[in-house]
């Protein structure tokens, strides 16, 4: 039996997170498995899974080790971890569609209103569990002006942190081209304390100019509490870094964003799902969203910018400096 696997390229920003204010988190969607697979049944929920092929793309990303890995190619009740953990997701809406990613795999479209993937919690998602941790997606925003978002006008579309306290610790968001706090489609990666509050981040702010709306953004983050940049303290150890489209964020242009020590974060595992199209269900991501993969690992910049190439069949262009552009 052959397992279908979708693939979806996310365009993306550079920035610099002051630091995001949380208060509440969901569940995915599944491809068939062949039986040499070990995937654990007791945690799939009971629906008909379709089958489809795995791409190249998704041959290489299992080549390097993924923990859970949803090429999100399906339109059924459960979304398939391909990787062989068993980290099956539930699709938490009555209606999806389809659309394809830059190679042409089927890819998920979330309305924005309320659809989304649940995860039940792993310690393979935490950062804590090996000090490091990787996440990464393709993202393509249907608007630049999300209408489900937050009070700061943001989205999480990923994250572990549905009900906030007491069990939150992780978080992939992108802000509205217009928000008051002037991070226009801001892309970031967020790591929270588990009673939440202020999170220490990475961001990738494109320039306003940059228009990101319809296109494809592959959007990286590493998180490690193993070693600490000079420019941070090392009272609270460990960085965030992102990537988007294979071109990093400047960090040390950005500092003390990106160190754990900026809002004093010690990462916790926790027991809050892991939740893909929004994070607390109280924002909700537009647009199409494919191939998310965990690591228990930091993936180098190589294996990040082959991911890229694998999508697109082109290397990355871009620079970082105070922004970041795109070619």
């Amino acid at each position: 039996m052959t397992i279908v696997v979708a693939t979806v390229v996310l365009v993306g920003f550079t920035g610099t997170p002051t630091g995001p204010h949380l208060s509440q988190a969901l569940e995915p969607d599944l491809p068939k498995i062949p039986s040499s697979s070990p995937l654990a049944p007791s945690s799939t929920p009971s629906a008909s899974a379709t089958s489809t092929p795995l791409s190249p793309y998704d041959t290489l990303v299992l080549s390097h080790s993924p923990v859970a890995y949803w090429p999100i190619s399906s339109g059924g009740g459960v979304v398939a971890d391909v990787s062989g953990r068993g980290h099956h997701a539930t699709r938490m809406s009555e209606q999806t569609t389809n659309t394809f990613a830059p190679n042409g795999d089927k890819v998920m479209k979330f309305d924005g209103v309320d659809d989304y993937l649940s995860i039940p919690s792993s310690s393979d998602f935490s950062i804590a569990t090996t000090g490091n941790l990787t996440w990464e997606g393709w993202i393509r925003p249907s608007t630049l002006q999300f209408p489900h978002a937050s009070s700061g006008d943001y989205v999480a579309w990923m994250g572990k942190c549905r009900d906030y306290a007491p069990s939150c610790e992780w978080e992939a968001r992108m802000y509205s081209a217009s928000n008051p706090q002037g991070r226009c489609s801001r892309l970031s990666a967020y790591a929270f304390n588990p009673n939440a509050g202020l999170g220490s981040g990475a961001s990738w702010q494109p320039t306003c100019s940059l228009d990101l709306a319809g296109r494809w953004l592959h959007v990286v983050a590493t998180y490690t509490t193993k070693s600490t940049p000079s420019s941070c303290s090392s009272a609270y150890p460990g960085q965030i870094n992102i990537w988007v489209n294979g071109i990093p964020w400047n960090a040390d242009i950005h500092r003390p964003t990106g160190c754990m020590s900026q809002y004093s974060i010690v990462p916790v595992a926790g027991s809050s799902p892991l939740l893909i199209g929004t994070m607390s269900r109280s924002n909700w991501f537009a647009g199409a969203i494919g191939k998310v993969a965990i690591y228990n690992r930091l993936l180098t910049q190589t294996e990040i910018r082959s991911h890229y190439k694998a999508m697109t069949e082109q290397n990355p262009v871009g620079s970082c400096g105070n922004t970041c552009t795109l070619c």
